[in-house]
């Protein structure tokens, strides 16, 4: 039995139901899996599976406004939304959340690790809505021990943070889990391949700047270098890092937007990626068939404004999953 796991409720998609798929939404066509279900077969094809993290702790640890917890619903009402352009061959299947409020941020991690390791045996495609950026550590951790890769998987992470901040003192938080996979993969005699886009040099200390340059395998571009690089300077930026690898973690931090765009944030952005060029270099990266697994943090409903921030990641999921299954059509 997985821990701190909890099968999904109905309430997000009650939506009625809609036989064509030309005028059908997220919410009358998604599917339900308990993952506690040991007669579930593996399945053929492509297909996605939705797991809420329901921790902010890291945040709170972090000093980050909270509220992050509430995010994976706030997301899924706004995918239910949302016109469905997969046809009759995909399925996404909500599948539940983690969740222990009274468990430590090291369990929940864990708990979404194993939770992860079986959507990959089920052959589901993971799509984890946090919580915090926490929850990154967790998905790493569960596409490591379930893709058995032989090298590290290699992440990109749309953020205006690095998130590799020491937490010897501190312990886990949502600004450590890319130094804690970094250490991981050092443990393991491994460099660990990592691609920050959207740094906000304002935010980011200068002890960050300085390991980020003593440590080889890891790159970013501020925010500025986007604006001013443009979407096929950026595009052939990617390549040389995507072509150098097996597999690729996914992970996109709200707070890399601005405030205009993503008002519910833990940490809001006077400036901020272009959700156009985003989505644009989202999609450019789904197209290289190297993603592995997708997660969305730091949607935190409280502070959002009329939905605008867990509407844009409902959005950015609607691209990702038609470009990923496009990919997979063609091969």
């Amino acid at each position: 039995m997985l821990s701190n796991y909890y099968p999904t409720t109905y309430s997000y998609y009650q939506r009625g139901v809609d036989d064509d798929l030309y005028t059908a939404k997220w919410g009358m066509v998604m599917e339900f899996i308990d993952l506690n279900d040991q007669t579930l077969e593996r399945l053929e094809g492509k297909h996605f599976g939705i797991i809420g993290f329901k921790s902010d702790k890291g945040v709170y640890i972090n000093h980050g406004r909270v509220g992050a917890v509430e995010g994976a619903s706030s997301i899924r009402t706004q995918l239910a939304k949302l016109p469905w352009h997969l046809g009759n061959e995909v399925k996404i299947y909500d599948v539940g959340d983690i969740d222990g409020p009274n468990c430590s941020l090291a369990e929940l991690q864990d708990s979404l690790a194993v939770a992860v390791q079986r959507m990959l045996d089920l052959n589901l495609f993971p799509i984890v809505l946090g919580g915090g950026h926490e929850t990154a550590y967790g998905h790493y951790k569960g596409l490591q021990a379930g893709l058995e890769q032989e090298e590290p998987i290699a992440v990109i992470n749309f953020d205006a943070h690095f998130d590799l901040r020491p937490y010897d003192q501190t312990g886990p938080n949502s600004g450590t889990g890319f130094r804690q996979i970094y250490d991981d993969c050092r443990a393991r005699g491994y460099e660990f391949s990592y691609l920050a886009l959207g740094i906000q040099e304002h935010n980011t200390n200068l002890f960050l700047f300085d390991f980020v340059a003593k440590s080889a395998d890891i790159s970013f571009l501020t925010g500025q270098n986007l604006y001013v690089m443009g979407y096929e300077k950026i595009c052939s930026y990617l390549d040389e890092f995507v072509q150098r690898q097996q597999a690729i973690h996914l992970t996109i931090d709200m707070d890399c937007f601005s405030v205009g765009s993503a008002p519910g944030v833990s940490a809001i952005q006077s400036l901020g990626i272009d959700p156009n060029l985003a989505v644009l270099l989202l999609q450019y990266l789904a197209a290289s068939d190297k993603i592995v697994g997708i997660d969305i943090v730091e949607t935190s409903p409280p502070h959002d404004i009329d939905n605008h921030t867990a509407n844009l990641a409902a959005t950015l999921i609607f691209y990702l999953t038609r470009i990923l299954v496009q990919t997979h059509d063609r091969k």
